[in-house]
């Protein structure tokens, strides 16, 4: 009788997943707490949100285009120009069970999708500055359009992504409308970060799927 010895192939290993996040990285700048009271920025007193935000717009806007620290993963390439990333939102809100209906409906849904707003192109940073506080005044077209829909006392959280082009800045803008802020306090976060794309590099991209 003959006995027949299987030999055990071992299945080539299976390629690891393409290290790679969604979408984009951002690189933290900078972050200070400003006011939001009327007579301090009115006055660009130095602890307003006008005076703080032109100083960490400047700050970010003159940083290099290319960070060499910016790492997209094993499989990814960041983009070789950067978007400053400039957030500013209330600190203090009033407690949920202070909160009008409307507001709580609004945080849930504006989380997922942030309204966004026609993009604005300016010449300089004091331009945009100026823009944004308007904006956030509800002055203007674009500012009357988000106070319509940010209604009874939500709190809007505002983030603009700034890119160069050219001579110009190409500013976008994303809005979060939802809990009411205390009024009480006029404390804001103001903070600065630069933003990559990161991709798969070529030679990923084009390997089929098994």
């Amino acid at each position: 009788m003959i006995f027949l010895m299987a030999h055990m192939v071992d299945a080539p290993a299976s390629e690891p997943a393409p290290n790679c996040p969604k979408g984009h990285l951002e690189v933290p700048l900078n972050s200070e707490v400003g006011s939001a009271g009327l007579m301090k920025n009115i006055a660009s007193h130095p602890e307003s949100i006008r005076a703080i935000a032109g100083d960490l717009l400047k700050e970010a806007l003159a940083q290099p285009r290319l960070q060499k620290t910016v790492d997209c993963g094993r499989d990814c390439t960041s983009s070789p120009d950067s978007q400053v990333v400039y957030r500013v939102e209330p600190m203090d809100f009033l407690a949920e069970e202070d909160q009008d209906e409307i507001c709580l409906t609004l945080e849930q849904q504006t989380q997922v999708n942030p309204w966004r707003f026609a993009d604005q192109q300016f010449e300089s940073v004091d331009d945009i500055n100026e823009w944004v506080m308007k904006f956030s005044q509800g002055r203007g077209e674009e500012g009357k359009k988000l106070y319509q829909r940010c209604a009874s006392n939500c709190s809007p959280r505002y983030t603009f992504l700034i890119a160069r082009e050219q001579q110009n800045y190409r500013l976008s803008t994303e809005v979060k409308c939802g809990l009411a802020r205390d009024k009480d306090t006029d404390r804001y976060q103001i903070s600065t970060a630069l933003r990559y794309e990161c991709s798969l590099h070529d030679k990923v991209a084009a390997t089929p799927a098994n």
